[in-house]
């Protein structure tokens, strides 16, 4: 019972992601210069449940399993966006994020993956697969 009860938490999650991002995705983004060639951003709120704290740590260690020399140069970057914090509330409008997400981006490229990231909070070998599908669909354009 609890299993159905944390699965049915989880799928309205995802849900009330894709419909804010679905609103937001029809804003037109401001140019912003990137410095990095690729950058993983996890959007989220103050409040957290284990999912959530789970999405950012299996997609943070899959960026650094995956990539690590360029993690370490900075060409590739894992960033954790607070949402309830009012510096960050502008970014978050021009990428037309308007609650938890998990997306990869580069250049102009934008790749929602928020609902791979919370079906594979806690599988780290999926959670690379979807990363690296990502970004090197970001890559190609």
């Amino acid at each position: 019972m609890k299993q159905i009860t944390i699965f049915s938490f989880v799928v309205l999650m995802v849900l009330s992601s894709i419909s804010c991002n679905v609103q937001g995705g029809k804003k037109e983004s401001t140019q912003r210069s990137i410095s990095a060639k690729v950058e993983v951003y996890y959007f989220h709120l103050a409040r957290r449940c284990k999912t959530c704290l789970s999405v950012e740590e299996t997609a943070r260690k899959a960026v650094e399993v995956l990539y690590p020399e360029m993690v370490k140069t900075g060409e590739y970057v894992f960033k954790a966006i607070n949402l309830d914090e009012s510096e960050n509330k502008v970014f978050a409008e021009e990428l037309g994020i308007g609650g938890q997400t998990l997306l990869v981006v580069s250049g102009k490229n934008r790749l929602d993956i928020t609902d791979k990231g919370f079906l594979n909070a806690h599988d780290l070998e999926k959670m690379k697969e979807e990363i690296q599908k990502a970004v090197d669909q970001a890559l190609k354009g």
